[in-house]
């Protein structure tokens, strides 16, 4: 959202403010007709052509953080199932099993490395959907694994949101975003979390109910108070854009700027949030207006500063809606979603738990590769390999039952295992004979390894082969057991 967009909804509003009728040459638009809401054959016609085609909001990243985590989603009439794979990468699969139709997955959502069917046990890995076992194979003439894989959806992410679309063939998602991309940008919604959610039934028609947060026109007779309106509509500033997207500004009424300390209704700063977090890097226009997005077909997302609501509106039947408010806001809980802020990694009520965490992962981890990797006996070299196995363990253990090695917050424990982990198998496996097994053997450090390397930023200090050039080209003197 750059200066020049500010200026243009700026000039919007004053223009809309000062004109007496419709813009010169402004279309008769027709009424639409009554049975695009009622007719069941319109429905039917949604249901056909347009909601297994369309883009639709199914979740956030952080609802599958780590490989093999999963949700299932069913919104568009189908069960489908979101999962990240091993490589990082989310995907939404049928979960429907290719031999009898029976899910794969029974929960609403959880975490594995493998997803097995509780009728027949035909098991598919995460990142094709590939039909990797099944009991008595035998039994199947000609069977081909290759054409019983999981049927998958088009998925991707924009903003920090899983968007899915049964359209295999459908445009890619940041194509189908388009140019309105520019009004979400200021807002870091990758770093938001979800705060509350709370689902409604509005026994009407879902394009009724989603129709209602695209105008203003309503607003100073229904959201009144003492004859007092938040909002003027008459110089509310609208912007259409590709694939039926729409923005909608509205400035704030003269009372609400005499309330907010705003010498006019274009007097835009940034407002004292108060004890609630802020996004930093938002225009003030946010804070003096209601700036409002649409994405077609069910998503509307008023923003604000300090957090906003995401409405999705689902169609029960052609009667009947189920209205979704999510709110999203800035967090502050230290963890890796810190924006510009300096995140602690060493706060007071786990430094006892990172300091016991750090002694046996310095002494027999980071310093134990090199223990083991430059052992001058048999006996010091077996010394060091059996400490840096039993520390592995301790580490697989703890990551049982937590996150974190410290909980469910990153903390200094977690960078200091870092970059013994992530070179291990590289290098420490071959190189240091530390080749009892590998990090990709352990179910909890591999996956755990997987989303510190997926942290903003992390991934840009690794690379793997500088790190295999300078072990395999420098070191001379190599234990030789």
């Amino acid at each position: 959202m750059d200066t020049a967009l500010i200026d243009r909804i700026r000039s919007d509003m004053s223009y809309e403010f000062g004109r007496t009728g419709p813009p010169d040459g402004f279309p008769a638009f027709h009424d639409i007709p009554v049975e695009r809401h009622t007719s069941d054959k319109f429905a039917a016609l949604e249901n056909e052509h347009m909601w297994p085609r369309t883009w639709v909001i199914a979740g956030r990243a952080e609802d599958v953080p780590a490989p093999g985590d999963y949700f299932v989603f069913k919104d568009l009439g189908v069960p489908l199932l979101v999962v990240r794979g091993t490589d990082g990468r989310i995907r939404c699969f049928y979960n429907t099993c290719q031999h009898r139709g029976a899910p794969v997955v029974r929960d609403e959502r959880g975490g594995s490395r493998r997803l097995r069917c509780q009728y027949h046990s035909w098991t598919y890995e995460i990142d094709g959907g590939t039909l990797v076992s099944l009991p008595d194979e035998r039994d199947f003439v000609d069977l081909d694994p290759s054409a019983r894989c999981l049927p998958q959806a088009s998925c991707d992410t924009f903003a920090g949101f899983i968007f899915v679309n049964r359209d295999l063939d459908a445009p890619p998602l940041r194509d189908w975003i388009g140019p309105i991309a520019e009004i979400f940008e200021p807002f870091r919604c990758e770093l938001l979390r979800e705060v509350y959610r709370r689902s409604v039934v509005v026994p009407c028609n879902w394009k009724v109910t989603a129709e209602a947060f695209l105008e203003v026109y309503h607003f100073r007779h229904i959201h009144s108070r003492k004859g007092v309106s938040v909002l003027d509509n008459r110089g509310a500033a609208m912007g259409l854009y590709p694939n039926g997207h729409s923005r909608m500004i509205t400035p704030y009424s003269k009372q609400n700027c005499q309330r907010m300390g705003m010498a006019s209704w274009d007097d835009w700063k940034l407002l004292d949030p108060g004890p609630f977090a802020a996004a930093d890097h938002v225009p003030a226009m946010v804070d003096c207006t209601s700036t409002a997005a649409s994405l077609f077909p069910n998503i509307i997302i008023p923003f604000g500063r300090i957090g906003f609501p995401v409405l999705l509106f689902w169609p029960v039947d052609k009667r009947t809606t189920r209205l979704d408010w999510i709110y999203y806001a800035p967090t502050a809980d230290g963890r890796h979603e810190w924006g510009d802020g300096e995140p602690d990694f060493y706060p007071p009520d786990l430094r006892d738990e990172i300091d016991a965490i750090n002694e046996p992962t310095y002494e027999n981890l980071n310093n134990g590769v090199y223990k083991t990797g430059f052992a001058q006996t048999q006996e010091a070299y077996e010394e060091a390999f059996d400490a840096l196995f039993d520390t592995l363990d301790m580490l697989e253990a703890r990551l049982e039952t937590r996150r974190y090695l410290a909980g469910d917050r990153m903390t200094e424990a977690d960078w200091r295992a870092f970059p013994t982990l992530v070179r291990f198998d590289a290098v420490y496996v071959g190189h240091f004979k530390c080749n009892k097994r590998r990090i990709e053997e352990y179910a909890n450090l591999s996956n755990y390894l997987r989303e510190l390397y997926q942290v903003p930023g992390v991934a840009d200090t690794v690379n793997m082969e500088h790190i295999k050039r300078h072990y395999y080209a420098s070191h001379e003197s190599i234990n030789p057991f």
